[in-house]
């Protein structure tokens, strides 16, 4: 019959499985320079986790009483048994792209709020960091579990499975369309607001900015331009301009699936307005945002972003490697530096500070989407050097009164701490 047969199969490999732990050292989950994340010591022993709260969204956990959950269950098969030397019966060792430093001084800039920080290398589209708060000490979660599992969000990872609105970040996605459709020729005259289909819609606080061209428009964010621009471009190219950026598209890594929403409806021209400034109806992941302000970075090529360095079994054979791979095409270079440019008087407009003795200069976008229950999502996407890019660095801020240019101090941390280990 349909189904008996998969459901067969699941219950002999969960049978095997345990039969395994019973016989074997759980394997190592490793960072990328070979510290350890979680490891084991007896076969079926007690599971100690390096930094419990910064990276258990991430890791997630192994226990003999809740199961598996995050990267400990997504390699579970692998981490129970893998060939081993006649000495050790071990599981095998799943090699990280994260730093653990970085990861903790990422996951402590946010713990206070929910959020998240994503950190790609802007050319290979490793993940260096992945942090997400709120987040639960994972060396306590048998006698907190009742505890940890009542608080909302804790096991869902801000960075990559929740997609929220992005605001003004996605202004990134409309300036590919406006520079491709050749709209950056004209200038737009900006009075704070238009009206469309009897919808009155603002710059942020009502601001006006007068007689504005691209540059202007982008540096004041201001969200009339945008949707001068939009409407002029139309619905249509502006929803392939969205995808040609993945969004409404399922995106497989190979530790999660990405999900986002891309929806114009019927193309009516106050959705077009709203989506071309981030405020329609589009849910993207910080992590996507990242990916996207990466392609910028790399002259128009996005690299798949990788978690996942090697996997090893216990005679040290490779049985998986990551790699760097290109996943689209998302412009042409000189669209990119474009981009870059007026990313980088942006990001000298908010007073985000050179970096190090070497000066890097901070390219960067804000967002401030308004969620509609009175408070907003706060975003931060950078890249640097700005002039030749190596990081991508990506902040949020969730349900908050707080505006993205407040989150500049988080990004630029980061960056003295790459710069340390450049």
């Amino acid at each position: 019959m349909p189904g008996v047969s998969e459901e067969a199969d699941k219950q002999k490999t969960k049978a095997k499985e345990q039969t395994y732990e019973k016989e074997y050292v759980r394997g190592s989950i490793l960072d990328r320079n070979g510290n350890p994340l979680a490891w084991s010591e007896t076969p079926g022993g007690k599971r100690n986790y390096y930094y419990s709260k910064s990276l258990s969204n991430l890791t997630g956990y192994w226990s003999k009483i809740y199961g598996t959950y995050g990267l400990e269950n997504t390699f579970n098969s692998v981490l129970v048994h893998s060939a081993s030397s006649k000495e050790e019966k071990r599981g095998a060792d799943v090699t990280l792209t994260i730093d653990r430093e970085l990861q903790e001084e990422a996951y402590q800039a946010i713990s206070d709020f929910t959020g998240s920080v994503t950190v790609l290398n802007a050319k290979t589209g490793e993940i260096l960091a992945l942090a997400s708060s709120p987040s639960f000490n994972v060396s306590a979660l048998e006698e907190d579990w009742e505890k940890i599992s009542q608080k909302e969000g804790v096991f869902y990872s801000n960075a990559y499975q929740n997609p929220v609105v992005p605001g003004s970040v996605f202004k990134l996605v409309t300036s590919k369309g406006i520079l491709e459709n050749g709209l950056d020729k004209e200038k737009v005259e900006d009075n704070g607001k238009l009206v469309i289909n009897g919808q009155t819609i603002r710059n942020y606080n009502g601001n006006a900015y007068g007689t504005i061209s691209f540059e202007e428009g982008f540096v004041k964010s201001s969200n009339v331009y945008f949707m001068d621009r939009a409407l002029k471009m139309g619905g249509k190219a502006l929803e392939e301009t969205a995808e040609s950026f993945l969004l409404g598209q399922d995106i497989p890594l190979d530790f999660t699936t990405l999900k986002s929403t891309f929806d114009l409806g019927n193309y009516e021209e106050n959705v077009v307005a709203a989506t071309a400034f981030g405020q329609g109806e589009t849910l993207i992941t910080p992590l996507h945002m990242a990916m996207i302000t990466q392609s910028i970075a790399n002259g128009g090529k996005m690299q798949k972003p990788y978690l996942i360095q090697s996997v090893a079994n216990g005679k040290g054979k490779m049985l998986q490697e990551g790699k760097s791979e290109l996943l689209t095409k998302t412009m042409n270079k000189s669209t990119a530096k474009k981009i870059s440019e007026v990313m980088t008087l942006a990001g000298e407009s908010y007073g985000l500070k050179t970096i190090g003795e070497k000066n890097w200069k901070i390219a960067a976008k804000t967002g401030t989407a308004e969620r509609g229950d009175g408070t907003n999502n706060a975003w931060l996407v950078t890249f640097a050097p700005a002039d030749a890019p190596q990081y991508v660095i990506v902040v949020n801020r969730l349900k908050t009164e707080n505006i993205g240019k407040t989150l500049a101090p988080i990004a630029e941390e980061l960056y003295e701490t790459l710069l340390d280990h450049d």
